[in-house]
């Protein structure tokens, strides 16, 4: 069975993609000597009934960049780029609130055989949006960066190979690129993270689970104290820093980079290696009957240890504790 989700996702980078596709008709044009025409837009939304509960942004023109605020209304700036005023004329915003609380916003450019194609990286439409912070987002761009702060009902980012950066927010979050990066930010609360060929820092990081993955790219944490951890890579290194949790648990593993783990011990932990080379902070190895090697830190006689498997296939794997 395929998970709605991902059907969703998929179709919402066809659309992007396609809308793209519009602005990148004709081969790129010599630079200009003289520099591109801005227009700025502001347009104020006010609730209509039920106060708004979720905000779907499809941006493959330019950037977005959401910010809460504890107002009820949306607040939508609009930032146009182009060389000509034909060219600003024929990007357009569009808005649709719901019954229900959801408000759609996309971006579009005007196209067809009876308009001259735009050069590549004439134009540009970026959206900076203030929403109420138990507002949820979910937002889709092709090139331009997605950035959410402040927020406090999670969302939904997703790129193929703009920057995606995350501060401040609480509930479930995910994201994904093909190649842009991604950077979370104290975010508190359920986290998927998933990029084909980025690398994925983290900061301060709290909640049921983190589930970070990446096909190249390095995975960096700091401060994570999520109870369950998994973090993969196939040929980046990771590196992590933080809390063990209560009987929680951690899978980290790069098929051919390093692993390196750093945690503050809250209680007992059990550490299960498996690589070229392992490090468990100095410990005796106690080697098992599958292959992999176990290193015990604090008496658990009395209750359920937190457990931690880290594997690398081809690179080295080291864990310290820290003080």
């Amino acid at each position: 069975m395929i998970d709605h989700r991902c059907r969703h996702r998929r179709r919402h980078r066809a659309l992007v993609r396609g809308l793209a596709a519009l602005v990148l008709l004709a081969a790129a044009a010599p630079a200009a000597a003289d520099p591109p025409l801005a227009e700025r837009a502001r347009l104020e939304l006010q609730p209509s009934g039920r106060p708004f509960k979720k905000i779907e942004i499809e941006n493959p023109l330019g950037d977005v960049r959401v910010e809460g605020h504890d107002k009820a209304t949306i607040e939508i700036e609009t930032r146009k780029q182009g060389p000509t005023e034909e060219a600003l004329d024929r990007l357009h915003v569009s808005l649709t609130p719901n019954p229900d609380g959801t408000v759609r916003l996309t971006t579009t450019v005007d196209g067809g055989r009876e308009v001259r194609p735009l050069a590549r990286g004439a134009v540009k439409l970026d959206l900076i949006v203030r929403a109420p912070r138990d507002a949820r987002i979910e937002a889709v761009s092709s090139a331009g960066s997605l950035e959410v702060r402040d927020m406090d009902n999670g969302g939904e980012l997703d790129t193929d190979s703009g920057r995606i950066a995350v501060r401040n927010v609480s509930g479930e979050l995910s994201t994904h690129s093909m190649s842009g990066s991604t950077q979370l930010t104290q975010v508190f609360g359920s986290v998927d993270a998933q990029t084909l060929s980025a690398q994925i820092d983290l900061d301060s990081i709290s909640g049921e689970k983190l589930i970070v993955s990446a096909n190249e790219g390095k995975i960096a944490g700091r401060r994570v104290r999520s109870r369950y951890v998994e973090l993969t890579t196939v040929s980046g290194m990771i590196v992590l820093e933080g809390e063990t949790p209560l009987r929680g648990r951690m899978i980290v593993a790069s098929m051919h980079g390093d692993v390196n783990i750093r945690l503050r011990r809250t209680g007992a932990v059990v550490v299960r290696a498996r690589a070229v080379k392992v490090d468990l902070a100095g410990a005796p190895l106690k080697a098992q009957p599958d292959g992999w090697v176990e290193a015990q830190f604090g008496p658990h006689a009395s209750t359920t240890p937190s457990l931690i498997e880290m594997r690398s296939r081809s690179g080295s794997v080291s864990f310290a504790i820290l003080q």
